[in-house]
């Protein structure tokens, strides 16, 4: 049995098309569905639904741990006799904008000096949008926060909690109150990430279950932005406590406490469940790690 056609089953498993995996390893679509079949024949049963959309059969299911492992091993053992310093390639990896104000520049340097000659492509996007772009075999690792993701299709290397908190501008009149009610809180003027970011999704499905609404006053992609938009005028945002803990901390923000909305995320470090998981690539997530472990108590 080949670990090349091993590596193409997984890329059509990730990409479920033969076509688009095709393209993505380089090589024609007569190539890839001839290694498939090779694989076929030495495991004796079918792996893919050929019907309509491309999707794996029961012995596909079974046989991608295993295929997974076994490439995995393969690029551990090439990589055998090379120091972190000595392998090169290329990573692409992606990042929310929150995580990435949090620990992008110093992840960074760390990595380099751990893989100089490794070239890391780095996406900073939407959860969701990481989430399709793994799916679709386009990274190869991403850091994202939303709730705890189905380990049925995704490799979870790690995992924090955060918490989600509701902050405001000091002058508001909000601040002067003890405890603050979902209700006050749907009235404020509010600052709120895009309506795909996973924080606004729960809060703004916390006010729709209370039968309550929200307008807000504007909506971005950059909880920085938001950060400094309550620091300098009256306006209330909602924000994992990470992103806003050092303006509270300086008085620049003040944190809301809404006994009524409790509200915790996950920020982990993910891979597709079909993909094989490089040196370079293991050493990325290692140092993400190491930084989220800092900063996220």
């Amino acid at each position: 049995m080949e670990i090349r056609n091993l590596k193409t089953f997984l890329k059509v498993a990730s990409m479920q098309n033969f076509t688009h995996a095709a393209r993505a390893l380089g090589y024609s679509q007569s190539s890839v569905s001839a290694q498939i079949a090779q694989l076929e024949q030495e495991i004796g049963a079918p792996l893919f639904n050929r019907i309509g959309q491309v999707t794996l059969t029961q012995y596909g299911e079974e046989l991608l741990p295993y295929a997974r492992e076994l490439c995995t091993i393969a690029l551990q053992m090439e990589s055998l006799t090379q120091s972190d310093a000595f392998l090169g390639g290329t990573v692409r990896a992606g990042l929310t904008d929150s995580i990435s104000e949090l620990l992008l520049e110093d992840a960074l340097l760390a990595y380099h000096e751990r893989f100089p000659r490794v070239q890391l492509e780095l996406s900073l996007d939407t959860t969701a949008n990481l989430l399709d772009r793994l799916k679709r075999g386009e990274l190869d690792a991403a850091c994202v926060i939303t709730d705890p993701l189905p380990a049925a299709e995704w490799q979870v290397r790690s995992e924090r909690s955060a918490r989600i908190v509701a902050a405001a501008n000091p002058a508001l009149e909000i601040c002067r109150e003890n405890t603050v009610t979902l209700e006050a809180l749907a009235a404020q003027p509010l600052v709120l990430m895009e309506t795909a970011a996973p924080y606004s999704l729960r809060f703004e499905q916390a006010l729709a279950q209370r039968h309550l609404e929200c307008r807000p006053v504007f909506r971005l992609q950059s909880a920085a932005a938001a950060l400094r938009l309550i620091a300098r005028s009256p306006f209330v945002t909602v924000l994992p406590l990470y992103t806003v803990q050092a303006a509270a901390e300086e008085g620049c923000v003040k944190l809301l406490n809404v006994p009524e909305w409790e509200v915790h995320q996950t920020v982990q470090t993910v891979l597709h469940r079909g993909k094989a998981v490089t040196p370079q690539v293991t050493g990325f997530l290692e140092e993400l790690d190491r930084m989220l472990a800092l900063r996220i108590q």
